[in-house]
């Protein structure tokens, strides 16, 4: 029964209806309405009908369609029969003869049909008719050839074509197409490679990994006849896109990373650049269950996609191996195929070999094979080679071995083919021409009941020279070498010694380029040790009590050692009999407090930062001596003020060399005091500018081993004087004034002794001396004195 459907719409303005076409002998040019049976729309045809009628488009280009939504005629020994032809009348190529409910469904003129008719025959018999058909009528524009291209590049590429760039930066490529006929409304799509894309005819794009990227762009026209998203260019630009990889700085190092204040070290720059090589390995398939059948066959593929899409297996050596990872307890069960994505078929096993195992199955028991137990067993790998492998499986068959039963292990003698390289039954070179491309297949048949296995994985692997050179690379390195610093004292090469000079880290920077423009650093950082900062240790001594043993306080010069360092808690501090075993930090003296030694013997101290081999020996010297000599010597004497009060200041410390005569004055200390009980007792030291406070003072000392406080001597009586003497003062006298003679020449002869008395004043004359001088220098100097008469 055919249906009609009629929508009144009292909104439009105008209504447009294509005109229908029944069966007929005609021909007519339309692309819409419906084509129905002879009968129309709600008639059925008639008997003895022979109508040819040819459906043309209304404009040149243009492709018939016709959508067959109802299609029943009556069948029977002379069925009625439409038959349709992919032209313009009955000798064009037919589609095919179409009778009782096997309906044409979509029929459309192809594209090597350039009149783009489509034409109808229908033959009924003289006897019994029914409703027909109705078929809608459309046309279609076929598509133009588009053909996608790059216009401009920016990075340009390289004599080989590629576009090598650093990862993250910017790629922007503009691009267009070639249309045959019209490119109004085309869309324009980058692919860029990676997953993503990028709409319009310029993208700005980059890629964060290093690889290859393949980018090619995609142009749909605004012809929707075809493909509702519109046609779609006809090539493949295939841009690559290498991105560069990061070298490896293994060997970038300082010979030591940690060094002492004031040291140098060597720090190595090395760089090799990372290989990008494409892995074009094909997938390993997953697990495949061969259960137990007869006749059955199983199937496990894996899809190989990193090859050229034009690429063939062009020569069997190309072909290196397809492996097999499986167990089955009867290899005279199966078939084994191989199968190319173009569907060319290679059997590798022909069933054969009887109940020889494949792996280690796991068996119910030795004689029913495992049709009852379906657990995995031990897969062996069995690879199927061109040339050079054993002999095909069957002739690899041996006999005994260890197999699980369903009770677990047990040993019986059993047949089975050990893994390794084998033989195709039939060459492999029946898989020549296959595209490397593709869905590759094992098939396995299994043609015998009672038995069951495992495929676990299976794989094919092509020669490595088959992969497009343009997919893998190996960057270039052009420029190596350190950036400048100031601590760097030498440079040979790519090795350079540095002398930082503070302690802290300093780091140092490698910088490399390679022949993608892409610049890598690598840091290297030392670090320093703080500086040691020591004093001198004193000598040490000890009174020689006529007996040994001589203790010394070794300890006692660590404070001394360490008085101005900062870090002292940083700081270790050991003593040691020998300058070798204080570098080597081996035999440490203990009981450093309270140490036996000799005179003359000569101790080594070791101050060592933390445990970090920076360090510094200091000597020191253990002296065994006799109480210290006081020698004599004279008072210190200054000539009083103007006040003559008797109070001056004296430097005590120019006795220091008068009193120590011989002995050393870095062994021996001395200090001055007021009396003995102060001396002996070494308290009440004064300072070496010391005020008197009579005149003349008696002073007494102390000369103290610098080693040993106990080991000194104490003057019982005053060794020296400190002597303040009164200051001479001159009183202010007349002038003298005598007559001159009957001359007057302005020659006279004065008695200047005749001033003394009032130049003394109440000085003593037998303490003061007058002098009487021509001139102020004289007087001072006490030169050319005058005579007083």
């Amino acid at each position: 029964m055919k249906y009609l459907i009629t929508i009144i719409s009292l909104l439009f303005s105008s209504i447009i209806l294509a005109q229908d076409v029944n069966m007929q002998t005609a021909t007519v040019n339309q692309c819409g309405g419906v084509f129905y049976d002879s009968g129309g729309e709600f008639g059925n045809y008639s008997n003895d009908e022979d109508f040819v009628l040819t459906i043309c488009p209304e404009n040149a280009g243009q492709k018939i369609q016709l959508d067959f939504t109802a299609f029943t005629t009556q069948l029977g020994a002379t069925p009625d029969v439409m038959s349709i032809f992919n032209g313009d009348d009955v000798t064009a190529p037919p589609f095919g003869n179409f009778s009782g409910t096997s309906s044409p469904g979509l029929v459309q003129a192809t594209q090597d049909n350039t009149s783009g008719c489509i034409t109808i025959q229908f033959v009924s018999n003289d006897s019994g008719n029914i409703n027909g058909w109705a078929a809608n009528i459309s046309c279609l524009t076929p598509c133009q050839t588009i053909n996608s291209q790059i216009d401009s590049a920016s990075p340009a590429p390289n004599g080989d074509g590629y576009i090598r760039v650093c990862p993250n930066e910017d790629i922007t490529l503009t691009g267009s197409g070639v249309f045959s006929i019209d490119g109004t409304g085309a869309t324009y799509e980058w692919d860029l490679g990676d997953g993503n894309t990028a709409s319009g005819q310029t993208a700005t794009f980059s890629y964060p990994d290093p690889g290859v990227y393949i980018v090619n762009l995609n142009i749909r026209d605004a012809n929707t006849s075809i493909d509702p998203e519109g046609c779609v260019n006809n090539n493949l630009i295939n841009q690559v896109i290498q991105v560069a990889t990061e070298p490896d700085f293994t060997g970038t190092e300082a010979t030591n990373t940690t060094i002492c204040y004031g040291e140098s070290t060597d720090i190595t720059g090395a760089v090799v650049p990372v290989e990008f090589l494409n892995d074009c390995t094909p997938p390993v398939s997953g697990v495949t269950f061969l259960p137990d059948g007869n006749g059955v066959t199983y199937e496990t593929a894996i899809t190989v996609d990193c090859y050229d899409s034009a690429q063939t297996l062009s020569d069997v050596s190309q072909l290196v191996s397809i492996c097999l990872t499986m167990e089955h307890s009867y290899l005279g069960d199966l078939d084994i195929e191989i199968i190319s994505p173009n569907g060319q078929v290679v059997r590798m096993h022909d069933q054969g070999g009887g109940s020889a195992n494949l792996g280690i199955p796991w068996a119910t028991n030795p004689v029913d094979g495992n049709s009852g137990n379906t657990t995995p067993g031990q897969g062996s790998q069995y690879c199927f080679v061109p040339n050079g492998g054993f002999p095909t499986l069957v002739d690899g068959i041996q006999n005994g071995g260890t197999f699980p039963d369903g009770d677990g292990p047990g040993t019986y003698d059993d047949s089975f083919v050990p893994a390794g390289n084998y033989n195709s039954v039939n060459p492999l070179d029946g898989l020549v021409g296959s595209p490397l491309n593709g869905d590759w297949t094992i098939r396995v048949v299994d043609n015998l009941s009672a038995d069951n296995g495992h495929v676990f994985a299976w794989s094919i692997e092509f020669d490595p020279a088959l992969q497009p050179p343009e997919l893998s690379f190996t960057p270039v390195i052009t420029s190596e070498a350190w950036d400048t610093d100031a601590t760097i004292t030498n440079t040979a090469g790519n090795v350079i010694t540095v002398t930082p000079p503070d302690a802290g880290q300093h780091c140092y920077t490698y910088r490399v380029t390679d022949d993608f423009g892409c610049e890598y650093t690598e840091e290297v950082c030392i670090d320093v040790l703080p500086e040691l900062v020591t004093e001198n240790p004193n000598n040490l001594f000890v009174c020689d009590a006529g007996v040994p043993p001589y203790i010394f306080d070794l300890e006692s010069n660590s404070s001394v050692v360490l008085a101005s360092a900062t870090n002292t808690a940083d700081l270790v501090v050991t003593y040691h009999n020998s300058l070798a075993d204080a570098d080597a930090d081996i035999g440490a003296i203990t009981g450093t407090g309270s140490y036996t030694g000799t005179d003359g013997e000569t101790v080594f101290i070791r101050v060592e930062y933390l445990d970090s081999g920076c360090y510094e020996v200091l000597p020191f010297t253990l002296n065994v001596i006799g109480q210290p000599t006081i020698n004599p010597a004279s008072d210190l004497e200054l000539c009083d003020d103007e006040s003559n009060d008797g109070i001056e200041a004296f430097d005590l410390s120019v006795q220091d060399l008068v009193i120590l005569g011989s002995q050393s004055a870095t062994d021996f200390n001395v200090t001055y005091h007021l009396s003995f009980a102060e001396a002996d007792s070494g308290t009440g030291a004064l300072p070496d500018l010391y005020t008197n406070s009579v005149n003349p003072e008696p002073i007494y000392v102390r000369v103290e081993s610098t080693g040993d406080s106990n080991c000194y001597n104490a003057s019982a009586l005053p060794v020296f004087n400190l002597v303040v003497t009164t200051k001479a003062l001159a009183n202010t006298v007349e002038d003298m004034v005598v007559c001159d003679d009957v001359s007057n020449d302005g020659i006279a002869t004065f008695n200047l002794g005749s001033q003394e008395a009032t130049i003394l004043g109440g000085q003593n004359p037998a303490v003061f001396v007058v002098t009487f001088h021509n001139s102020q220098a004289n007087a001072d100097a006490n030169l050319s004195p005058l005579p007083a008469i």
